[in-house]
């Protein structure tokens, strides 16, 4: 397992807070890793945090990384139109769907990064996610 993924095997659901953070500094360093030109903000709710991942130069947000405790999830705003022959994305929303990060082996991190660069490249003004994240929902 590499480091970018260390910690994110296992349920979706962490068993703990500090099982959470571990998930989350690993998440963020492979969001970083696999599309390094990417703009990143932090939002903090009451209910949580959310990293919402943009491009660079329209500032489309493409990603949204939600700390929803106790699950990391992962949302692709075009996700629906996404190949993803490892099947790791869930969800059946119109255009969003999202990877459980919990639940991410180590020998699928290929496929994830090819997702992340497949929707890094597709990004488009027009490709903007809902930052207005509901607690307890997955897509």
């Amino acid at each position: 397992m590499t480091s970018a993924v260390a910690g994110m095997a296992g349920a979706c659901i962490a068993t703990s807070s500090a099982d959470l953070a571990i998930r989350l500094t690993a998440a963020r360093a492979l969001l970083q890793s696999a599309w390094p030109e990417a703009v990143e903000r932090n939002l903090v709710r009451a209910t949580g945090r959310t990293f919402v991942y943009a491009s660079p130069d329209r500032g489309a947000v493409v990603l949204r990384l939600v700390v929803d405790p106790p699950n990391l999830l992962l949302h692709f705003a075009a996700g629906a139109g996404l190949a993803d022959p490892a099947g790791l994305l869930r969800g059946e929303g119109r255009r969003g769907r999202y990877v459980c990060l919990g639940a991410v082996a180590s020998g699928d991190e290929p496929a994830l990064r090819a997702l992340i660069a497949v929707a890094a490249a597709g990004a488009s003004a027009t490709t903007e996610i809902d930052i207005d994240h509901k607690p307890g929902a997955t897509a």
